[in-house]
């Protein structure tokens, strides 16, 4: 079924109007970007790894016919469709990193309904949906006023602070009128806003002349769990909103043998800077505090860092986005974004992030997402491009 062109202007009321024929004609068009998915799912891509991921994006963007498909020097692969007037771009951009290396088989299984295997969510579903998008307008007879810049970006995840989306919106001089972040999961995200986040990492190290009889003498293990203890102690505010998460500790390298280094890594997130600053120094007080007294080289490093940023909620991009997620029948959970969104808003763009599909064991080797609820969540990203083309997104 061909969804109505965008010849003339269109309101919101019209373009949600379409909503349930466009689920049915992404339903009956799923191998289109479900085939990509596998293939790019089946590929690992580490954060810093994903070259041939990226490679595979960038050969469909030229088989699809976008102008000047490229790989830049951040590793990023983009490509534009152009629009029948060509004014101004909308953005449109996932991930290619993933938390699996090629130490995880990468093998996808699909279902009836569901499809399963390591990154499948997070995020080889949001790149198919980018990387197909164009043979989808094709096929629905959509074709818009405004170029759509298609961005699979690398250097997302962990230590990586945005590195590839940060670099691309800094050397890029395009007229961006909005942004779209597509994650795969979880389906009704709804992020307009960029939380300040620090990612550090503690190095514990006992140094040559240790002191074993020294009082208190241990391990590295032994130290960090000490340290950990005392870093849950640093007090937490409930406003504003503020998280601390320990996302790995490391160390050790068989039964009988006391390690001599291990490191602890975790992210502070909260919706004040300032929390954020204060909890970093208290963290390297305790740092410096506890190498003094044990003897060890105890050291805090900032892997990561980032500052709140956001646009209102009453900004016509949000408002129209959750109008298109309700008529979609899609239940909004606003999250702020410790991700890409964040380089989108900083370089001075509005912008959201949208999760397209309900998932299960995110981030685990039997990630799995389902498939019904994906044909939605692909019409609201298409229905919001077209928003935000016909100027229905404008502050």
């Amino acid at each position: 079924m061909t969804i109505q062109s965008m010849a003339g202007g269109m309101t919101l009321e019209s373009l949600l109007k379409d909503i349930p024929s466009l689920i049915k004609s992404l339903r009956e068009n799923r191998e289109t970007y479900l085939t990509d998915a596998v293939l790019l799912g089946e590929i690992p891509a580490p954060t810093f790894g994903e070259e041939e991921r990226v490679r595979l994006a960038l050969d469909r963007f030229r088989e699809n016919g976008l102008d000047n498909p490229e790989i830049d020097e951040f590793g990023n692969a983009s490509g534009i469709l152009p629009g029948k007037v060509g004014n101004s771009t909308i953005l449109v951009m996932a991930h290619a990193d993933s938390v699996f290396g090629p130490e995880v088989r990468h093998v996808l299984n699909v279902g009836s309904d569901s499809i399963s295997g390591p990154g499948i969510a997070d995020n080889a579903i949001g790149m198919a949906a980018i990387v197909g998008l164009p043979k989808l307008l094709d096929k629905l007879g959509i074709q818009l006023k405004d170029d759509i810049l298609l961005l699979i970006n690398t250097k997302s995840l962990g230590v990586a602070n945005l590195e590839g989306s940060r670099g691309f919106l800094e050397t890029k001089q395009r007229p961006i009128r909005a942004g779209i972040c597509v994650e795969g999961a979880e389906q009704g995200r709804l992020s307009y806003s960029g939380l300040g986040a620090l990612r550090g990492q503690i190095n514990l190290c006992l140094p040559s002349n240790y002191d074993w009889n020294r009082f208190g003498a241990a391990g590295a293990i032994s130290h960090l769990t000490r340290l950990v203890s005392k870093v849950m102690e640093i007090p937490v505010p409930k406003e504003p909103k503020t998280k601390m998460v320990f996302g790995e500790i490391h160390s050790g390298s068989s039964f009988n043998t006391s390690p001599k280094s291990g490191i602890l890594r975790f992210e502070i997130s909260s919706e004040g800077d300032e929390v954020v600053e204060e909890m970093e120094a208290q963290v390297n007080e305790l740092c410096e505090q506890y190498s003094l007294e044990t003897g060890l080289e105890v050291k805090m490093e900032v892997v990561a860092k980032r500052q709140n940023c956001g646009i209102p909620f009453t900004h016509p991009l949000v408002k129209t986005t959750r109008s298109i997620m309700s008529e979609a029948g899609i239940t909004p959970a606003v999250d702020p974004s410790t991700g890409d969104l964040n380089s989108i808003i900083l370089a001075g763009h509005p912008g959201v992030t949208l999760g397209l599909t309900q998932a299960e064991n995110l981030r685990e080797a039997n990630e799995s997402i389902k498939l019904e609820p994906l044909y939605s969540g692909i019409a609201q990203m298409i229905t919001l491009l077209r928003a935000i083309d016909q100027g229905l997104c404008e502050s």
